[in-house]
């Protein structure tokens, strides 16, 4: 028996007064009437709508819930209802979808602290970084996003290490589909890795032969935006991706082709502009010149060219065609290294093969 009732009765036995009821209760004398008047109609004080159904259940819940214990037990709540609506037709509220699984609430309180304002234009900035995570089939492969600052629009391709190549190859591919950008934040600790005999890399060569700014993040928190982007893919890009069947990095990509525009879409926003102009695309267009990404991401070096006519590099011994029987005059050959692998060679103002 409920103890307020237990009191009720005790009391009532006693042919205790309203009054010192009220006053050995700490209730208003009101109050204790209706209790006394319920509990003389109703035997208890339970709520009158204490198990009643607001409305009636729905007939497909069973449905529902077996789908999502089936296909999507490793989506999110909110992923979930929206592959519901996408795949099933089935409209139902994440949070009544929560209460049905019986799943808790994990997203964290976010920490206090002053974010950076995006930036006005599309094009302005854009965020690179890798994300190294078994995305599909138990392998560890890396997901490399840009995200761009002021919209959020993001580009993505699967590589199977966090490289300057693949770095320079997802660069290439949104310069090929929106245009030159003002500039690249990137994680310093990764675009300082250099060439033997160079002092500069093919990620670098690519921006100051376009004219894009670089710029240096020291930490993860600086590229905040890209970081989220990560967090996000990792929570809905993976059980996309084993949903699909899919087992390897040529997969992984193919995938992406469809997966990120509904991405965008879905996750992107307007430029936000400034008070004296509204958003705009600042991209601009690839120099005449600029044919392949072997015309951007170069690289030249001088090596020593020996008495033979032959100079050494990356431990292989190369032939310079000779010009004469006598030792070189001038003992400094000019090396053109491209990101597909070609090396081009000069010598007084003279191309000769690099076999």
């Amino acid at each position: 028996m409920d103890k307020r009732l237990q009191k009720y009765h005790s009391m009532m036995v006693q042919r205790l007064s309203i009054r010192a009821m009220a006053r050995l209760l700490n209730l208003p004398r009101s109050t204790v009437q209706d209790h006394i008047r319920k509990i003389k109609l109703m035997g208890s004080l339970i709520h009158g709508n204490t198990g009643r159904q607001n409305r009636p259940p729905r007939a497909d819940k069973q449905l529902i819930i077996d789908l999502v214990n089936a296909e999507y037990y490793d989506f999110n709540i909110t992923h979930t209802t929206e592959m519901l609506k996408e795949y099933h037709g089935i409209i139902v509220h994440k949070e009544v979808l929560r209460r049905w699984l019986n799943r808790p609430k994990t997203r964290k309180s976010p920490k206090q602290r002053q974010r950076r304002l995006r930036k006005p234009h599309f094009g302005e900035m854009l965020q690179i970084d890798g994300s190294f995570h078994e995305w599909f089939g138990g392998l560890k492969t890396c997901l490399i996003n840009i995200v761009d600052d002021a919209t959020s629009t993001a580009q993505m391709n699967f590589d199977s290490q966090e490289t300057i190549v693949s770095a320079c190859y997802a660069a290439w591919a949104w310069i090929k589909q929106y245009g030159v950008p003002q500039s690249f934040y990137a994680d310093g600790r990764n675009m300082y890795h250099m060439l033997e005999g160079s002092t500069t890399n093919f990620f670098k060569e690519m921006c100051n032969n376009l004219g894009i700014r670089m710029i240096m993040a020291k930490s993860a928190q600086a590229k905040g935006r890209v970081e989220r982007a990560n967090r996000t893919q990792q929570n809905r890009l993976i059980p996309l991706l084993r949903r699909a069947g899919v087992d390897n990095i040529a997969g992984a990509n193919r995938y992406l082709q469809t997966y990120v525009s509904k991405h965008n879409a879905r996750f992107s926003v307007p430029a936000s502009g400034t008070d004296n102009e509204p958003g705009q695309d600042v991209h601009g267009d690839l120099p005449d010149w600029v044919h392949g990404i072997d015309d951007v991401c170069c690289i030249e070096i001088e090596r020593v060219l020996n008495p033979d006519w032959t100079f050494q590099y990356n431990n292989k011994t190369y032939q310079v065609p000779r010009q004469s029987s006598y030792p070189p005059a001038e003992r400094k050959v000019r090396l053109k290294l491209t990101i597909s692998g070609k090396i081009y060679g000069w010598y007084r103002g003279t191309e000769f093969n690099v076999s």
